[in-house]
């Protein structure tokens, strides 16, 4: 019920302008008391996916820019549906008169897809492996760093990476693991790998979301072949592999609040997620947890583009810095659940959340997992023919 009233509250991030000091206030709100445990916990279930329906709370004012005029004053942002908090973009837009028009995908490859094909937008914050392809193609405009002072806030350990090398064209952002999300008060605790999905019983319960990177990779790793293999005949056996599996599988949104509903009404059991979703699910079943396969897990980061058909580049400059503030970073870490690049930004982010394993892994964890990588065009178009057939062989399934 809190994210609700969230809503209704001015948003306390923008420090001085409301009053508020530390965001990690955001969300101490008082919770009404009850007798009745039950009626609580349903007025909670129905509180969080009311507010998981509400797609304008969570930035994803969309529109196709494909089928109208653009206005002078807007700003187009392309990101993942529901990835940024809505307030954050209309202090922005307060702070610096522009109107943002926020442009949504399901997965890395549809974004690097639209943008070759000519989508017009200013930003994008994108996965770290469509980067340097994207910037090798001209669709990514070299960044003026001095333009965004507040890049100092990203820590060492992502700067000039083998993706970007120098940040000429990114500023990262967030970071985190891909996993199973499992109703442990359903299967019990017996899934400790992705392989473990093979052996279990699960008909029409293990949903996967349309992210071909993670999913293949994974299934990869559970034959003990690399995550980001470019090698045919492996992924000829991790199709065969994910084949096998297809009569327990159902394909999901990637937007939480059309995918989480079905873990929590138990209309599967199984959820390829991340640690944001983790964040939602565990407060309304306690019973949700988040696993780590042990063969390894997928790596991901986000970071900041401008994009080459960009209408106002200082303007995209100006959004970047704005977005690298640390209360700014640390607010969409303690809403969404994502680890966060911007080293500061700590200060503002809820003990809770920093200390949440599942956001922020142990280093003995983080030495098992497996970065996605940039692929050559060729491994590109190989994890796509994998995932395309393994697509059609579901529809078929139908």
């Amino acid at each position: 019920m809190k994210r609700l009233m969230l809503l209704l509250a001015p948003f306390f991030t923008i420090l001085s302008c409301f009053g508020i000091s530390d965001p990690r206030d955001m969300d101490r709100v008082a919770t009404p008391s009850t007798e009745n445990a039950r009626l609580r916990r349903a007025l909670l279930v129905t509180a969080t996916l009311l507010y998981l329906a509400l797609p304008a709370c969570d930035g994803s004012r969309e529109t196709d820019t494909a089928s109208q005029m653009r206005q002078p004053d807007e700003f187009i942002f392309f990101n993942f549906p529901e990835d940024t908090p809505q307030p954050i973009l209309e202090a922005f837009e307060d702070e610096f008169g522009a109107k943002v028009v926020y442009e949504s995908f399901q997965s890395p490859e549809e974004a690097a897809e639209r943008l070759r094909g000519g989508m017009v937008c200013d930003v994008i914050l994108i996965e770290n492996q469509m980067i340097r392809p994207l910037a090798e193609e001209g669709l990514l405009l070299p960044l003026n760093l001095s333009n965004i002072p507040n890049f100092r806030n990203v820590s060492s350990n992502f700067r000039d990476l083998a993706f970007d090398p120098r940040n000429r064209h990114s500023v990262p952002a967030d970071y985190g693991t891909a996993g199973m999300l499992v109703r442990t008060d359903l299967v019990g605790d017996g899934l400790t790998k992705w392989a473990d999905l093979w052996d279990a019983d699960f008909p029409g319960k293990i949903a996967f979301r349309n992210q071909p990177r993670e999913i293949i990779g994974m299934t990869l790793l559970s034959l003990n072949f690399p995550l980001n293999s470019e090698d045919p005949q492996e992924h000829a056996l991790a199709l065969k592999r994910l084949l096998d599996l297809r009569p327990s599988i159902v394909m999901t949104e990637l937007e939480a609040s059309k995918s989480l509903p079905r873990l929590l009404d138990g209309e599967v059991v199984v959820l390829h997620g991340y640690s944001s979703d983790y964040q939602i699910a565990r407060e309304i079943n306690p019973a949700v947890r988040y696993i780590l396969p042990r063969e390894g897990s997928a790596l991901w980061g986000d970071s900041y583009v401008i994009s080459s058909k960009t209408a106002n580049p200082r303007m995209a400059e100006n959004f970047i810095n704005f977005m690298m503030r640390p209360e700014i970073a640390a607010a969409i870490v303690n809403k969404k659940g994502y680890a966060s690049a911007n080293e500061p930004a700590a200060q503002f982010i809820k003990p809770e959340i920093l200390g949440d394993p599942a956001v922020y892994p142990p280093e003995e964890v983080l030495r098992q997992v497996n970065i996605i990588q940039s692929l050559t065009p060729q491994g590109e178009a190989l994890f796509a023919a994998t995932w395309n057939k393994f697509l059609n062989a579901m529809d078929t399934e139908k």
